[in-house]
């Protein structure tokens, strides 16, 4: 067969929508999915500069650390299925079945203008709370959990940081061109920098894929080459199967074009449950124009890669310390504050 008639067939194996994309496809396209090491979250975020958010960020984190707000403080769980929801109940409840309010209330700044963001801190945290009693409590009685409601967990959890994100139900597909054919896209959730959208242009910072359960399962009873063995071995990055990975390659590959001017690479997010996940994707202009046109070719080494962090679990305290400042940046960058 020559290599035009097996571009062609590339082109047409190649699904239209990344939620159907397989490992065969990032390796058609030969993206690099880094799993040999587990990068921060900080090392990922590296992809967007701004010294004065970094500063902003830290000197917060800071403040939060020293004056912990005893309703977050009090969420510290192994995972989801160790939540007690009396427990979780009380963070938020006293006897009288009266909120206390005051439980998610973060200690003033000298900075007057961090009042705002206090605020939005306490509103949010609260839904979190909240969001989290009501699943416990389905939980213990037997109901089923879904998707979805890791899902509204997630986007409260974020947005006691300043991010806001817009679900897949409330925003059309995106489409773009790979491999020289349109390819759609509808990530769970979008974090838009909606102040640099306009008619002609959607720009985003991140997007994200969320599943209920957590763990691999590519198990199969192929034989894996002496190359893929290998690489098993000294795989970091265990959490994540083959289809999550390449669904948010297949997003974060779609959306690229449509990254903030404000970064580089383009930020995604894989919720599992309750942990989350930073992932990375980048490439050079002439490998995105070779991965449009359907023509990669690239070097050993070089070309478009995927990076991972491990997985972070928001309902554990020592999990979350890693997880404020990234999110702290990322929802400054996104206010423009």
């Amino acid at each position: 067969m020559s290599s035009e008639s097996s571009l062609v067939n590339r082109r047409t194996d190649l699904p239209r929508c990344t939620s159907q994309w397989t490992e065969d496809d990032l390796e058609t396209l030969q993206i690099a999915v880094v799993q040999s090491r587990a990068y921060t979250p900080r090392e990922l975020l590296s992809c967007i500069v701004n010294e004065t958010i970094e500063r902003r960020a830290a000197r917060i984190k800071d403040h939060l650390m020293k004056y912990m707000p005893p309703g977050l403080a009090l969420i510290d769980f192994d995972d989801f299925y160790s939540v007690q929801h009396d427990k979780c109940r009380s963070i938020l409840y006293n006897a009288q079945s009266l909120p206390m309010s005051y439980r998610f209330r973060v200690e003033p700044l000298q900075e007057f203008v961090e009042d705002a963001w206090r605020q939005s801190f306490q509103v949010h945290g609260e839904l979190f709370c909240k969001q989290l009693i009501y699943i416990s409590w389905l939980q213990e009685t037997g109901h089923a959990i879904t998707d979805h409601m890791f899902l509204q967990l997630f986007q409260h959890f974020t947005a006691m940081f300043g991010l806001h994100s817009i679900k897949a139900s409330c925003q059309p597909p995106h489409t773009s061109t790979v491999c020289d054919m349109e390819v759609s896209s509808s990530p769970d959730l979008t974090f838009y920098d909606l102040p640099s959208c306009d008619k002609d242009n959607t720009k985003l910072f991140a997007v994200c894929r969320v599943q209920r359960n957590t763990g691999r399962s590519d198990c199969n009873d192929i034989q894996p080459s002496s190359k893929k063995l290998q690489a098993e071995r000294q795989r970091e990055i265990t959490h994540l199967d083959a289809e999550i990975i390449s669904q948010q390659g297949g997003d974060l590959l779609a959306h690229y074009t449509s990254r903030s001017s404000k970064q580089q690479g383009i930020l995604g997010l894989i919720v599992q449950g309750t942990n989350v996940t930073f992932s990375e994707f980048s490439c050079t202009a002439i490998d995105y124009e070779a991965l449009t046109q359907g023509t990669p070719s690239f070097p050993e080494g070089t070309g478009p890669k995927m990076k991972f962090s491990k997985p972070y679990n928001i309902l554990r305290a020592g999990d979350r310390i890693h997880l404020i400042e990234p999110l702290l940046k990322l929802g400054f960058l996104q206010c423009s504050l």
